[in-house]
């Protein structure tokens, strides 16, 4: 199989082989300066010369880490020097490995052994293969014709039927350990393959997970169809490779007879790093997306895309550390660190992979719709968090029995430490379990509290939205209150199973909050004038408040201030402290009081019994006004009598939540039924009189114009005057 390079860049290559010659230009500087002092601190020995060969003791090497350097760079001198003198006996010794895997020590006979295995690994392909397909054919045939993407239960449910395949293969290979044994095949190589080949398998599930051959519907990734086919042969091959050469090199290491053990680890490491760079650099796109993951938005993500986007050489830097961790730990017999630490790489992947699972399932699957659909997605987002929380639990468990075992504790101290550990995180555990159900209790009652701003033009204009209730304002400040109680009690209870002493911190926590209370006055009046407006209700979620200094809809209420969106746009953010005299607009009910100008001389009784009638016919013919007014539209009387207008009053009363919207509905039946009745509005015309000048006019002329501005009876045009005064106040 050839390397393809299509996926990688020129300047990521340059940029990985920049860094691996720093890397080695570092430790040469490094090497040298410290070789030298330990040569000066050392005093002259008169032994001969074959005796130099063997490192000192830590004791007689210079205290200090330049001397605890040099001792670390004498001893790899040292392992390498008899590295090199073993060089001549390693192909011997792998001889001796390969013909130890026959019972008659045949080299030949051990290739034939290794066919007979390669044949039962290929029935037991076949055996997990059909099983895996036939048990999970249904579900792949709904997830193709399913428009909704799938669940995190029908991933779960795949990933089942993938582990039952497995187990398929493996009481397979197992069971024909018989045949296998009756044709030759030594019982060495059947169990160096069963251990190689079932690892292989089990490493081979996460790939799968990933990019799901044949079912794109349940892939992590968004890559092609064929290129998650090709890919997936290409991880499965060299997974077999590197498994199989990490078998036969714990298997030459167990052999301390055979010559050559730091050799063949040496080689059998520099095999397995190239075979991981080689998927570094082919699986590249597959990786990238992996870590980037669902999520687009925030500063995990941004951090994520960076990792993703510089992969490549972080990747070959992960391959070359590995390298050179191995190198140390096969000199200085530090390799159950070296095994530790690849389990933790291994135990970060499948995290990753787990993550990137749920991610799926959550996004893609479909919730009901209305008020149930609230409810299924705290639900599920509950869920969803609880699921990763035992995953990581898991994780770290595994992760602690890793490096205790790395320790090389005794028995009594291993399990005293696995305990305490188990203690920690458990308790743990439950802190966030209690906290992610107190929450999903609080968030499921806050689900149709009005949250943030209403952009204009996002509703309709005539929408008011719903002041909360006293309990959904309170709640938000109880959740933070829980929250911190139990993430104190919880890093308490932790420390206290560590073996920390708590007594002091809880004494010093005391000294410390009297200090801030004492140098925060300020602060401690904000949050004590906050739990008294909360304890006498002046103000909830959604109101309209005047403080007389600002006025705007209350958007939050926080531990010490709260923010008010005023009508105009601006969010103001006032301290409890400040506040003073709060005026709520949105209680109870509201009394709208409207001015109209009419003409004068209108009929006052008209228009009182017109406005009367107006409001019960509004309340009869729209339930939604019927459902906001409480008192409905009535004339209260004139409150003024201009030159040229009769302002009159009019009044109703209604609900806090859209007086506004009711007004405008009284004023646009108002308009329509006035002019049905003939009661017109003042149109604010100003009429001017000029009398002429009479002298000098005689004759005809004269007589013409006293006609014309002496009042006629006959013309039943009545001359201005003041309405008469009316009992309907």
């Amino acid at each position: 199989m050839g390397l393809r390079l299509k996926h990688l860049s020129r300047d990521a290559l340059r940029r990985g082989a920049r860094f691996y010659l720093i890397i080695a230009l570092a430790w040469v500087a490094l090497a040298v300066p410290i070789a030298w002092a330990a040569d000066a601190a050392t005093p002259p020995a008169e032994a001969p010369p074959a005796v130099a060969e063997v490192p000192a003791e830590p004791s007689e090497m210079t205290t200090g880490p330049a001397g605890w350097l040099a001792h670390i760079i004498m001893g790899l001198e040292h392992e390498a020097i008899s590295d090199v003198s073993m060089l001549p006996d390693t192909p011997s010794a792998l001889e001796r490995e390969w013909r130890s895997l026959d019972r008659n020590g045949s080299a030949l006979g051990a290739l034939i052994g290794l066919g007979w295995v390669a044949l039962a690994t290929c029935l037991a392909l076949l055996a997990e293969r059909l099983t895996a397909r036939g048990v999970s054919w249904r579900l792949r045939r709904a997830l193709r014709t399913r428009i909704a993407g799938p669940s995190v239960g029908d991933l779960l449910l795949l990933l089942l039927c993938d582990a039952l395949g497995l187990a398929v293969f493996g009481v397979v290979f197992v069971y024909s350990r018989h045949w296998l044994m009756n044709v030759g095949v030594s019982l060495s190589l059947v169990l160096l393959a069963a251990n190689v080949l079932i690892r292989w398998r089990i490493f081979v599930l996460i790939p799968r997970i990933v990019l799901r051959p044949g079912a794109p519907a349940a892939r992590l990734i968004d890559i092609p169809e064929d290129e998650a086919r090709r890919l997936s042969r290409f991880l499965s091959v060299v997974l077999l490779a590197i498994t199989a050469l990490v078998g036969f090199g714990r298997y030459g290491l167990s052999d301390e007879d055979s010559g050559a053990p730091h050799v063949i680890g040496l080689v059998v490491a520099s095999a397995v790093c190239a075979l991981d760079a080689w998927v570094v650099i082919r699986a590249r796109c597959a990786i990238e997306a992996l870590i980037r993951g669902h999520r687009s938005e925030g500063i995990i993500a941004a951090l994520r895309g960076a990792l993703a986007r510089a992969w490549v050489p972080i990747g070959l830097t992960i391959v070359g550390g590995l390298l050179l961790f191995f190198i140390f730990g096969l000199s200085l017999g530090l390799l159950a660190y070296y095994h530790a630490f690849v389990s933790t790489l291994g135990v970060l992947l499948v995290l990753m992979v787990v993550e990137r699972l749920t991610e799926r399932g959550w996004h893609d699957s479909e919730a009901p719709h209305g008020r149930a659909a609230g409810v299924h997605r705290f639900v599920a987002l509950s869920f969803h968090r609880i699921l990763r929380a035992i995953v990581l639990l898991i994780a770290i468990l595994t992760l602690a029995s890793f490096w205790i075992d790395a320790l090389d504790l005794t028995a009594t101290s291993a399990a005293q430490a696995m305990h305490t550990v188990t203690a920690a995180v458990g308790t743990l555990f439950v802190a966030y379990l209690i906290w992610e159900l107190t929450r999903l209790a609080i968030d499921r009652n806050l689900q149709d509290m009005p949250g943030g701003p209403k952009l204009p033009g996002t509703v309709d204009d005539e929408e008011e939205s719903t002041p909360a209730s006293r309990l959904q304002t309170i709640l938000p400040i109880m959740r933070a209150f829980f929250g911190v109680a139990i993430g104190v009690l919880a890093v308490l209870i932790v420390l206290s199973r560590l073996g920390v002493d708590t007594a002091p911190l809880i004494a010093g926590a005391g000294v410390f909050g009297l200090a801030v209370s004492f140098g925060s006055q300020s602060l401690v009046r904000d949050i004590i004038s906050g739990l008294f407006y909360m304890w006498d209700d002046a103000f909830r979620v959604g109101e309209y408040i005047d403080t007389g200094r600002l006025k705007g809809t209350v958007e939050s209420l926080g531990v010490r201030s709260v923010k008010l969106r005023h009508h105009n746009g601006p969010l103001h953010t006032i301290p409890y402290g400040q506040l003073g005299a709060v005026t709520n607009l949105s209680r109870d009910f509201a009394t709208i009081k409207f001015n109209l100008r009419l003409e004068p001389g209108t009929d006052i009784e008209l228009v009182r019994k017109t406005a009367k009638q107006i409001g019960l016919a509004m309340q009869q013919e729209s339930p939604e006004v019927a459902s906001e007014v409480i008192l409905p539209l009535k004339m209260q009387g004139i409150a003024e009598v201009a030159d040229n207008a009769v302002v009159f009053r009019f009044k109703f009363t209604a609900r806090p939540l859209k007086p506004s919207w009711i007004q405008r509905e009284y004023l646009k039946r108002i308009y329509r039924v006035f002019a049905e009745k003939g009661i017109n509005f003042a149109s604010g015309a100003l009429t001017l009189q000029t009398v002429p000048a009479r002298a000098g006019l005689s004759g005809p002329a004269a007589q013409v114009i006293e006609e014309a501005l002496s009042p006629r009876e006959s013309a039943g045009v009545a001359p201005l005057r003041a309405p008469a005064a009316s009992g309907a106040a």
